[in-house]
């Protein structure tokens, strides 16, 4: 097995097909087809079901594909740590964000990290916990800031808590109900959410949760939006609420539009971790970066009540 074997499998897979594939690597798709079927034939498996409408991975495949790809990051996070330790600070960070800590952590620092930094390219995939969570575990990104619940502990994963997240009820600024400060004041509400049910930390499940506790029955949930941003235009141009960090309802952007209503209820607790694979240490420059993340939150927050290195 060879790295060029694993870049051709890799690229095929991303590509949709051994033809753009080939374009995309810039040579023979007679070569790219040897590859595959010399890496298939090592491992004694099919990787690529195809067809004449085009290929599929095979569930050995799908496994593979997530070692492979772990394996091509770490060989060029390795090319980048050499290149650092001599002095040349270039490279590339890759790294997963929710919108709390993009708004409340990674904004404020990471302008002073290009700063010193200005010839490395940092990357930002954002989306919710669990998704963010998939991608560290397949190579695909450096660290993650997101979410977690206080129990939650993988032995293959670092997770070094941060902050308490704080989320909220947020609506529509001059919403009817703005000012309650009881969820009970909400139980006629409809409700729009980003997540849906069975995402784990999502949302959805943080308010069924809440209104379970409260002996309430189901919140009436009439929407799910695919992203935040199509979220925060419906709360915007309608009545209907929704669950997300309180920090939102204060950013420039939507300010103007959107308050938290300030209800007294809890919802279940969730900690801002930094989340990272044990098995892959940081290049320099991103060491760097999080050393910044971590400072500049206890800066701000204070220590975190304790760290999980699972």
């Amino acid at each position: 097995m060879t790295l060029v074997q694993l870049r051709v499998f890799c690229a095929v897979v991303e590509q949709g097909s051994f033809r753009a594939a080939a374009r995309t690597l810039d040579i023979a798709q007679s070569t790219l087809t040897q590859a595959i079927q010399g890496l298939e034939g090592e491992l004694g498996v099919t990787l690529l079901n195809r067809s004449h409408q085009g290929i599929s991975l095979t569930p050995v495949g799908e496994r593979f594909l997530v070692r492979a790809n772990a394996i091509l990051r770490d060989c060029e996070l390795a090319s980048q740590d050499v290149m650092q330790s001599r002095g040349e600070e270039e490279g590339n960070i890759t790294l997963g964000v929710t919108s709390e800590p993009l708004a409340e952590l990674l904004l404020p620092v990471v302008k002073r990290f290009v700063e010193r930094f200005p010839r490395v390219r940092v990357h930002v995939t954002s989306g919710y916990t669990k998704m963010l969570i998939e991608r560290i575990r397949d190579g695909r990104l450096d660290f993650v800031l997101a979410p977690l619940a206080p129990q939650v502990s993988d032995v293959d994963l670092s997770i070094e808590r941060l902050y308490r997240s704080v989320p909220s009820v947020i609506a529509r600024k001059g919403h009817p109900k703005a000012h309650v400060t009881s969820i009970r004041d909400l139980v006629d509400c409809e409700w729009v959410s980003i997540r849906p049910a069975g995402i784990v930390g999502g949302a959805e499940n943080r308010l069924i949760s809440l209104f379970n506790t409260e002996n309430l029955g189901a919140p009436k949930i009439v929407l799910t939006a695919e992203s935040l941003l199509e979220t925060l235009h419906i709360v915007c141009e309608s009545d209907y609420l929704t669950i997300e960090p309180r920090v939102l309802s204060e950013l420039t952007l939507f300010s103007g539009a959107l308050t938290s209503i300030p209800i007294r209820e809890a919802f279940d607790p969730r900690d801002v971790c930094l989340v990272a694979r044990r098995s892959a240490p940081f290049t320099l420059a991103t060491q760097e970066l999080v050393s910044m993340l971590v400072s500049y939150s206890r800066l701000v927050h204070g220590p975190a009540a304790r760290n999980t290195a699972g």
